[in-house]
Formats: C-alpha cells, structure tokens, sequence
C-alpha cells in the first residue's frame, strides 16, 4: 500500500513539475510510472560512459568527547575522481579557519579539522561534504564533552575456596562518553582500616585472588578508569574465603591468559580514537599460505561460533600477544569453489566497519582453509542486545548506521552480501557499541542491471526477489537490513508464517504488523522500517538514502528521542533462543580443529568465556 502511495506522490509531482510540457507527454510519464526496467538500464548505460566518478568517504568522522582545553581533532577521507573538495559545517554554518580552528590535509588525503584547543563552544552536530563535478557525498557526526566515569557496582562473588575468590563485576553504567580502559581492584580484611591494590591495570571484568587466607572475611572495592581520569571507588562487597582443603576454583583458557597478562604488569595504553586503514591490500590483496606453519604462529584458545561449513575461534599470535579471530574452513569436493571464492571476495576489502583480513591458510593434503583476522569479541547483535536488562532505541540507531557504512562500502566496490541476518553482525567490543559486518560467503558482484542468484541465508531475512528468483540489486541488502531492524524492534521476525510457505508469501506480498514493534518505538523509526520494506528492489533507498533519514539524524533532538526509548532485553530473548537453536542444528560436527596441527581439540576450546560469560560480566 505504501508504494501505491508512492507512486501517486510521484505522479503529483510530475504534473508539478512538468506543467509546461504537453498534456500527452504528461500523460505518458503519469501512466509508465516513476522506475521502469528500461530506466534502470539507462541509469546503468549512463554510469558506465560517465568520465570519473561522485566522492565515496573512506572513513567518516566519527563521533568524539573531548576536553575542554585539550587539543582535539576529526578527520575524514573522501576519493573520487576528479579528487573531491571538502567543507566542514558546524551546526549547517561553513566552518572557517581561526587562530584556535584549523583545517588541513595530511599526505594520504585525508581532511583534518583541528581544534587547537577544544572548547566548550565546539559541542554540536558537525556536517562534511566531499563534492566534485560528477555529484557530491554528505556524513555527519557530533561532538561531545567527555567527563569521568562512574564507579562499577559492588563485585559479585563468583566462586570461592579456601585461599581464592573470583570476583565478576558489571560495566559501569555511564562511561563519561569515553571508553572505560581499566579497572582498579582494592581489598581488606574486614577489620583494619588501610586498604591495598591489588592491581590498577584490569582491562577485563573479572579477576581471580588468590594467595589469601582461610576461613577469613574480606571487602572489595572497584574504580574504573577512562582517559579523562579514574572513578570513585565504588561500594565494598565482604566476601569470606573457606576452610583450606576446599578445591581450587578453576577458570577457562581464555580467563587465564588475560589474568596472566594483568598480573604481569600489562599496561593497558589508550588505544587510538581510530587506526588509520590501510588500503593496500585492494589493490595486492593476499595470497594463500599453504605451508602448515599457522599452529607455529597461532595458538587458539576459545571457539566463538560454529557456522555449517566452519569454526570460529579465539586466538593469540605468539610473537605478540595480540589477540586474534581465524574462521577455520573444511574444505570438501562440495564446497572448495565456495571458500575460495569466499576468499576472492575478502581478501581485498578493506573498511573500518568490516574484519581486516591477517593471512589465509591453505596447507597441502589438509582438507581445511584457515582465514586469520583482527580481534572480535565475537558476540552477535541479537546476543549482545538480549543479553543486557535493556537497551535503547539510540543504540539500534548507532547499529543501523554501522552497518549501512559497510553496505555502502560494499556496494562501493560493486558488491552485494545477500547475507545480512544476526549472526553476520558481530560485536568487535562490547564496552562501546562497534559492530562489523563478517562472513563474505554469499557475496556476489552485481551491478545496476542486477543479476539472478540462488536463495542463501536465514528465509526470515531473504528478500523477495531471491525467493522469486528474480534478479538482485545492490538495494536487496537493504530488504535484509530493514528486517533485522524490525527484529530489533519488536523482538520477532517481520515476515515469519506458520510454516515456509506462508512466510514466504508474507515477504513477497510486503506482509507485515506495525503493531508488534515495541510501544516506546519512534514514529521516525517506524517511517525507516515502511521505506526499506519495498517489494520491488528499485524503490527501495541507497544506502546513502538510509543515511539521510530523519531517524537516523545526529541531532540533539533526534539523539535525546532516541533515548528516552528503552527496551528490555529479555523481549527479545524468545527469538534469539529460537535463532541460535536453529543455527546450532545444522552447525558442523566435523572436528576440523583436530587437523590444526599442534592445535587443541574442539573439546578443549571452550565456548562459555569467549561470549556468554563475558557478556554477563559486562552487564
């Protein structure tokens, strides 16, 4: 009904528009409709014979706190051809240059706007437009003023013995618009007064104590620390420890290595607002290893998820120490054109907003392939957001938005995922909301003029089109995306029937209820949800459309709206339940960890800490 409504809107507009002409050319425009076929191809023929092409922003400026007196800076990196000019905006006003403001270009193109110092005066919605004669690009962010933390909660007592205590602790629940770093953990015993570090550098929320006394009464007490400074300490908790023969308390792999690194004097440096992404690899992207060196370099400590055709799993490169992902493959008769072309398709993309590809592993007579990538927590959207007490709608938003930056980027690169569902929506962490969108499998080239495929992916996420078998376009990711926005704001399936069948005629005939989205919804994000859910490709928006939606805007007004809408977790824990038990089904049972030579079996890596627990300790 609302493309109905669409169309009369356009047929309005083009007797407005159009009043000069004909009544006969008037006439013919009104009846063909606003999108033919034929246009399509046009639009296509044009792009193609078109010299250069519009500005695409590499990386956008990102939302920042800063201190007030402090230097502060945002940057962007826009490309195109001709190379593009950029402007920054200040609340709509051109921003020029001042003693204290400046504006400048480092050698890899990228636009800095400095503030030299930041004032209180800075805190607004900052607007830049990369502009040159084929057609221009707008991104948006805000800035804000960054404050202390506040204190975690008491810590809750997790398990005790006769000389160890395992304390678990929450995220403390304002962060001062900055990162929480670390923790500092302090104890007692009950009965004197001066109170000891036990250690100031905890990037974990956990810690094992251990060396203590039996049958003893102790306090604790936490502080957290951003970069603006540390937290009050928070409320102590007593905790006694038992008599001397109780067992050790035992903890996972995973645990163990980051106590180790903590208790060693791991200092925990403020990682950059943001990494500088290299681009190299789109242009010498990498090539298979196919020695059997990655158990040398790699040792794997805890399995994330396990898909139908792979393992992921958690791990530390030896050299370094730095924590990593590796999906690791089974590579069949079946299924070998499939991951290497999963590999075609990975290896050369490079955005902030998807997982940086390390290395791939491909050793002789060994029937796996191992991809090596950037650190994940490893946690789906759908997990993370049902496993809190509550969530707000401005936390679906900064989602959303995410993971339109990476379909714009794909599509960018001529790219379509077809895959878009929950579990492709990883967590990279899970003190700050930042997703990247992961496993490149279903991914195909298409351009304007569309191409057929065959249906891949959950039925609840698939567009129309694909159970049609009609062709797809770069706009069918948008169907997917529509979707898990709906399931994020309802906590069930907008399509779902009483069988396939009916769901499938649900999504072809654009069936769906407003009135099981969540009360506290938005009226913005209701209009978001009508506009994605069109039956036809065409009609649906570009991302970059998305993005200049009123619900998506980075206002004040829109941002404080968006918060005041708070939903509870547990609504959407039926269908997350119901979505892993389906996954976990058809998920691989073929031990294909034991051919990782050196490497632990599936058995021994341990899923619990990987995700749940960390996340139960997180909230």
């Amino acid at each position: 009904m609302d493309e109905e409504i669409d169309d009369e809107r356009t047929r309005s507009r083009i007797s407005m528009y159009a009043a000069n002409e004909s009544y006969s050319i008037r006439r013919l425009r009104t009846e063909l409709g606003p999108r033919l076929d034929e246009y399509t191809e046009a639009d296509a023929m044009i792009e193609t014979q078109r010299e250069g092409y519009p500005p695409f922003f590499r990386e956008k400026p990102q939302t920042i706190a800063i201190t007030e007196n402090q230097p502060s800076h945002i940057h962007c990196f826009a490309v195109g051809d001709p190379k593009p000019c950029v402007q920054w905006f200040k609340n709509d006003m051109v921003l020029t240059e001042s003693k204290r403001i400046k504006i400048s270009v480092d050698e890899d193109g990228r636009s800095i706007l400095r503030f030299e110092p930041a004032l209180h005066f800075d805190v607004g919605v900052y607007k830049v437009v990369a502009r040159n004669k084929v057609g221009q690009t707008v991104a948006r962010c805000r800035i804000v003023v960054a404050t202390l933390p506040d204190a975690p909660d008491s810590p809750e007592i997790s398990a005790n013995s006769g000389t160890e205590i395992l304390l678990r602790w929450k995220q403390p629940r304002d962060d001062g618009h900055s990162t929480v770093l670390c923790y500092s953990l302090q104890y007692k015993l009950s009965n004197c007064d001066a109170w000891t570090t036990v250690a100031d550098n905890i990037d974990h929320e956990f810690y094992l104590l251990h060396d203590l006394q039996p049958n003893t009464n102790y306090q604790f007490r936490l502080a957290s620390k951003n970069r603006i400074g540390w937290s009050e300490m928070g409320i102590p908790v007593s905790a006694s420890t038992v008599g001397g023969d109780a067992p050790k308390i035992h903890i996972t792999k995973a645990m163990k290595h980051l106590q180790q690194l903590t208790e060693n004097g791991h200092q925990v440096v403020p990682e950059e607002e943001r990494v500088h992404t290299d681009y190299h690899c789109e242009r010498e992207p990498p090539n298979w290893v196919t020695d059997s060196s990655v158990s040398d370099k790699y040792s794997f400590i805890s399995e994330i998820a396990r898909g139908e055709f792979s393992t992921i799993v958690k791990g530390i490169q030896k050299s370094t120490d730095t924590v990593v992902v590796a999906k690791i493959l089974e590579v069949t008769d079946e299924n070998e054109d499939n991951v290497v072309a999963e590999f075609d398709n990975f290896k050369t993309l490079r955005h902030e907003r998807i997982p940086a590809l390390f290395s791939a592993y491909k050793p002789l007579n060994v029937p796996i392939a191992i991809f090596v990538m950037e650190k994940l927590q490893g946690a789906d959207v759908l997990t993370y957001f049902s496993s809190r007490h509550e969530y707000s709608e401005q936390m679906v938003a900064t989602v959303v938005t995410q993971l339109l930056d990476a379909l714009q980027y794909l599509h960018w690169r001529g790219y379509c995922h077809l895959n878009i569902q929950p579990d492709n929506v990883v967590m990279a962490s899970v003190r700050s909301i930042q997703v990247k969108l992961v496993d490149f499998g279903s991914a195909k080239k298409v351009n304007k003029l569309g191409m057929k495929v065959t249906p891949c992916g959950s039925l609840d996420f698939q567009p129309p089109e694909m159970i049609n078998d009609e062709p797809i376009f770069p706009q069918s990711d948008i169907w997917s995306l529509g979707a898990l926005t709906y399931l994020l704001l309802s906590g069930c399936s907008p399509f779902r029937g009483a069988d396939e069948y009916e769901t499938k005629q649900n999504i072809s005939f654009v069936r769906y209820r407003f009135e099981n989205l969540f009360k506290e919804v938005t009226p913005e994000a209701t209009r978001f949800i009508m506009l994605l859910f069109k039956r036809h490709p065409t009609k649906r928006p570009y991302t970059e459309d998305c993005l200049e939606h009123r619900w998506l805007m980075s206002s004040d007004y829109m941002v404080r709206k968006r918060e005041r809408a708070i939903f509870l977790g547990s609504r959407l824990k039926t269908f997350c339940d119901e979505y892993h038990d389906l996954k976990n089904a058809s998920a691989t049972s073929s031990k294909v960890l034991n051919t990782v030579a050196g490497g632990p079996t599936p058995t021994q890596l341990l899923r619990s800490n990987s995700i749940q627990e960390e996340l139960l300790t997180t909230f």
